[in-house]
Order: structure tokens, then sequence, then C-alpha cells
């Protein structure tokens, strides 16, 4: 497989990599070989790469979120998966295991086309999962693209972990009316952690130094910052959601602290998680019917 290039937009896909290899110190089901995938094939140059698992807070935030989308998901019991901007995530390889699931991957070319390959090496191919090229900024919609694999009529569950953080407020807001016409056309929800509020984020990367040199490292890569372009507080994240067309039903974070592997794989203080998980949530996000 040829090496990433990334260019413009498709830089942010070099933190899928970053997190990826942050994500293999966890039981996540496949995450483990796909990690092992990208550093034997040697897929993407990302700077310092032997300390990507410095920041156990890293790790542990990303296992969280992982596990709390999977939480609520499971209160939904939506059997059609839409991913957006799903990068280097196992959800689909894990999911499609369950032949009622149709699960569709979706994501700008370059990674969505290295993501299929990455796949390719691990399973036989299987019917119920896609891969599909979507700009989730995109206007108009390239949501639709996925017409061919959904049921109409069927609602769909809608999902996105780590796109919005990237996204300034407009491009957050062309997300945002995207995924209310999916919604308005199918029926269904949509469940993000993505409405993160800068203060909380700020006193996390107080009680983990490396976490700050991480994101810092991510805006690099990106040119684009992963602490200004989150929300101020999280009532303006809620309020932003409100005013976009949503209703919000939100999921504490805390939720799956007995879950979290990594505490023991890394060795990582559980009340240190607990303090950064408490200011964390899981958005569920519905058509307001006014």
């Amino acid at each position: 497989m040829k090496k990433l290039q990334a260019s413009n937009f498709e830089k942010i896909i070099l933190t899928a990599f970053m997190v990826s290899l942050a994500r293999q110190f966890t039981d996540i089901p496949y995450a483990k070989e796909l990690a092992q995938l990208i550093t034997a094939q040697n897929l993407v140059e990302l700077p310092q790469p032997q300390n990507q698992d410095k920041s156990v807070l890293l790790t542990a935030r990303i296992e969280a979120r992982y596990k709390a989308i999977n939480e609520v998901m499971a209160q939904y019991q939506i059997a059609q998966v839409l991913e957006l901007a799903s990068g280097l995530l196992p959800r689909g390889l894990f999911m499609s295991c369950n032949p009622n699931i149709t699960f569709i991957e979706s994501d700008l070319s370059a990674m969505i086309r290295c993501k299929q390959q990455l796949v390719q090496q691990l399973i036989e191919k299987r019917p119920n999962l896609h891969f599909l090229e979507i700009d989730a900024t995109s206007r108009p919609s390239q949501f639709l693209k996925s017409a061919e694999q959904l049921n109409p009529g069927q609602p769909v569950m809608i999902l996105c972990e780590g796109l919005l953080t990237h996204l300034n407020m407009a491009e957050k807001q062309q997300v945002c009316a995207n995924v209310r016409e999916m919604l308005y056309s199918y029926g269904g929800i949509w469940i993000t952690p993505d409405f993160i509020d800068t203060a909380s984020l700020v006193r996390s990367l107080q009680d983990d130094p490396d976490l700050q040199k991480l994101l810092q490292t991510g805006t690099n890569l990106t040119g684009r910052s992963l602490v200004d372009n989150n929300f101020e507080t999280l009532e303006a994240a809620r309020q932003f959601a409100y005013e976009q067309g949503f209703c919000v039903t939100e999921y504490s974070m805390l939720n799956v602290i007995d879950q979290l592997s990594c505490l023991e794989i890394l060795g990582i203080d559980a009340e240190v998680v607990k303090k950064m998980l408490a200011r964390s949530s899981v958005f569920a996000l519905s058509l307001n019917a006014t």
C-alpha cells in the first residue's frame, strides 16, 4: 500500500493515525490489529511516533468516548448506521459481524480508500459493510450517496467521533444541516461526543501536560486548532445544537468508567480519569419537533 499523502482539508486525516496508535492500548476489538498494520506498513509519517502513547489520559479519553458511544447506541437499537469521518475506527469491523446491521463507513477519499484496503487485509468482504467517499461538510450534502445501501422507511443512526473538534463554526453548521436533512429523510438519531467545551478541555490539559503536547502536534499536522474550535462552554454547545434544530439527550462518559481496559494496561489512576470523564458527555441528537 502506498504511503498516505494528505493536503489541504485532508490533513485532518493524519490525526486518525495518532488516535489509532493510542487505541491499541485498549481491548477494543480490531484496534490492535489496525494499529499493527499501520505500523508494519509505515503508512504515514508522524513526528515522534514513538511518543504517541505518552499521554495516558488521551488513551483513556479515546477508549471512553468509543465505549460511551456504543452504550448510547444500545439505547436506540437502530440497524442502519452511517459513521462520518470514520477514519481508522474499528466499529464497522466489529458491528458488521452481525449480518442484520448495515454499516456504512464514510470519510474523505484518501482516508476511506486507505481504510478499505486495511479492512480487506483483516476480514473477508462483508455485504453489510460499505465504504463511501463523503465530505461531511459539503454543500450540497453528499450523505445521500448512502441511499443505495440504506432501506427507505427505516431509521438511520449517524455517528461521528472526533470530527467536529476540527471544524470551525460555519463548518459545524454545514455538518448539522447535512445530518438534519438525513434525519428528515429517514428518521433516527445522531450520536457524537464532539460537542466539547473549551473550559473542560483546558482543565484536562492541566491534569496531563503530555496531552497538551499531543494536541499541539495535531494542530501542527492539520493547521487547525484542536482547542480553539470547540465551544466556549457546555451550555453554548447545547444552545448551538438547539439552534441547529436538534433536541439533545446527554449521557455522561462516567457511565463506562468500569469498562476502561487501558486503566490496567497502562497503569492509569482511575480517580484522575473519573475527574476527566465527569466533564465529558455524549450527545444524542434528534430532530426538534417544533
